[in-house]
């Protein structure tokens, strides 16, 4: 692994690229058309409103001690470029943790994804004591399949990818 990006939990006031991913479209097209009922979600788009007056209590809730939720920046490292965000939040019905990885449209397609999902794995399984950590996408979105599956995931139906800690320790 050539380790050229870190994780990076913003502050309040950094919240504004967070802002910025999730009004792109062509970033947020693989959430377009759900059945979300969020007031700020725009189906037609899959872009999210995430409006200043929000960043307070989302803060406070993703990123403050909890160890039930994670999340941050996913940064480079030769220039201190933001170039997504990731998150883990556990799920008390899967007993596992969710997790979430969004690269900005114009960094795909470098190999971002599967380092990033390593940065996070290992702070799931090695801070938070992870037992298991899951996504939940079609097993139609290939890009996110392949990245997944090249970090140890195991599809085990048609909308949830897995991995165990033991299956994850054992690889790397």
């Amino acid at each position: 692994m050539s380790e050229q990006l870190y994780l990076h939990s913003p502050t309040l006031y950094e919240l504004d690229y967070r802002q910025k991913i999730l009004a792109q479209p062509d970033t947020m097209s693989y959430n377009k058309g759900y059945d979300l009922q969020l007031d700020n979600y725009d189906q037609k788009t899959g872009c999210i409103d995430f409006k200043k007056d929000y960043w307070a209590g989302w803060h406070s809730r993703w990123c403050g001690q909890a160890t039930k939720r994670y999340y941050a920046y996913i940064v480079r490292k030769d220039d201190q470029m933001p170039i997504g965000d990731a998150s883990l939040r556990y799920d008390e019905e899967q007993q596992a943790y969710c997790v979430s990885l969004v690269i900005e449209a114009k960094y795909r397609g470098y190999g971002y994804s599967e380092e990033a999902l390593r940065l996070l794995l290992d702070l799931a399984f090695n801070q938070l004591d992870a037992e298991k950590v899951y996504d939940d996408f079609p097993n139609t979105r290939v890009p996110a399949e392949k990245a997944f599956h090249k970090v140890g995931f195991k599809r085990i139906s048609n909308d949830i990818v897995e991995l165990t800690k033991d299956d994850y320790c054992s690889k790397n």
